[in-house]
């Protein structure tokens, strides 16, 4: 069973998707390796600094993440930049992992961890979706929390990604976070036993 799970910043789609591989799921994370192929000597880091200049480089030539993400939020055209780029990639290593967990039959719930699971060139096949919702006034006081960021900041980063009615309209399950961390973990083990009776 392959399991899209997606969520906005700040609804805790990371922590439910270490929850799953608690639970014995195998988690491709499509964050960590959108980070993986933007080091140094990748084919996206090349093309990204083309793109969008050195401005978006530390002192020691790795990529500001935090200022590509200045540039990208704030501007849909921009974000479309990064992600014709990027995630050709993304995609190609996601599916060289997800295609070994499978082989190796060890994992009966598979786990794509992805922000862009519903985005019009997302590639990668799923048998299921989830979406991870919170209320936005609950979102925007954990990204500020989490990442410094002004509440102007944080409301400018969540305009730019679907909102919780559209992820409730399009996923299969919704995992709602407005509450505590016990609250997530039992909704992300109810729906871990539904998928394995599915399976």
């Amino acid at each position: 069973m392959i399991l899209g799970l997606t969520g906005g910043t700040g609804a805790g789609k990371s922590a439910a998707a270490e929850m799953f591989r608690g639970l014995g799921a195998y988690v491709s994370d499509a964050d960590k390796i959108s980070r993986g192929i933007l080091e140094k000597g990748k084919p996206a880091y090349d093309e990204t600094v083309r793109r969008f200049g050195k401005g978006v480089l530390n002192a020691d030539g790795t990529v500001n993440r935090k200022a590509l993400a200045a540039i990208v939020f704030n501007d849909k055209k921009e974000l479309e930049a990064l992600n014709q780029i990027t995630h050709k990639y993304i995609f190609e290593e996601a599916e060289r992992e997800i295609g070994a967990a499978v082989k190796s039959g060890k994992y009966p719930v598979i786990v794509i961890d992805a922000p862009l699971l519903f985005s019009d060139d997302f590639k990668i096949r799923y048998d299921r979706s989830a979406a991870v919702i919170a209320d936005d006034e609950i979102r925007i006081k954990r990204i500020m929390s989490r990442d410094g960021m002004t509440r102007g900041e944080a409301e400018a980063r969540m305009k730019n990604q679907l909102s919780n009615a559209e992820l409730i309209a399009r996923a299969d399950y919704v995992i709602e976070n407005n509450r505590g961390v016990r609250e997530l973990e039992q909704e992300v083990k109810n729906l871990y036993e539904r998928l394995i009776k599915q399976i």
